[in-house]
């Protein structure tokens, strides 16, 4: 899978907590520290992907030593998302993401608990693909952020599409503007920290 390669350094980097980091030659490297210096990861996959998608980024991640956990995800579970089409507010572009996305914050809710046990108290940290980054704002609101210090999103969209323009249509049928509106801002704090590539 082409995403995981070109992130898997810089993913390593932005999650690690304490871990010494050497330069040499262009390339960075960790120096042995024990793993427990990690927090866990969770991925987030993005829309019409599932959790194999992310196996790749899941190996490369735990060979550096962080504890990863995809949510786990199918193809044909985005489908649930079809339930938005009977929702009206669907139709004015004012949808909301419960309850047609509670199926996927749930699966997400699931992983984070699997990785909190592997936090032993610790924080963890969401990674977002694509959809899967706004959608972890999604999940901090409704369910909480105490746990979590970082967010890193790759390829997210983070703003909704401007309004009035010919020919731009919201793709989320309103699910950003309501990130926008209701989700804390995607702003670096020293407690939560967010890390957008290649997205806005």
């Amino acid at each position: 899978m082409a995403l995981a390669s070109p992130f898997s350094v810089s993913v390593s980097v932005s999650i690690s907590r304490r871990a010494p980091i050497v330069h040499h030659h262009h390339h960075t490297f960790f120096a042995s520290a024990p793993q427990h210096n990690y927090r866990p990861a969770v991925i987030l996959p993005g829309l019409g992907n599932n959790s194999s998608d992310y196996h790749k980024l899941e190996v490369t991640l735990k060979e550096k030593g962080v504890p990863t956990v995809v949510a786990k995800v199918s193809r044909i579970d985005w489908l649930r998302n079809a339930a938005g089409l009977v929702d009206p507010n669907y139709w004015r572009g004012t949808l909301r993401p419960r309850p047609v996305l509670d199926w996927y914050l749930n699966r997400v809710d699931e992983a984070v608990r699997e990785a909190k046990l592997l936090a032993q108290g610790g924080s963890l940290s969401l990674i977002g693909h694509s959809a899967g980054g706004w959608l972890a704002r999604v999940y901090m609101e409704e369910f909480g952020l105490s746990h979590i210090s970082l967010l890193l999103t790759l390829g997210s969209p983070h703003l909704p599409p401007q309004k009035g323009l010919p020919g731009v249509i919201d793709q989320t049928r309103g699910l950003l503007d309501y990130v926008e509106r209701h989700c804390a801002k995607a702003v670096y704090t020293q407690k939560l920290k967010y890390v957008c590539i290649a997205g806005r």
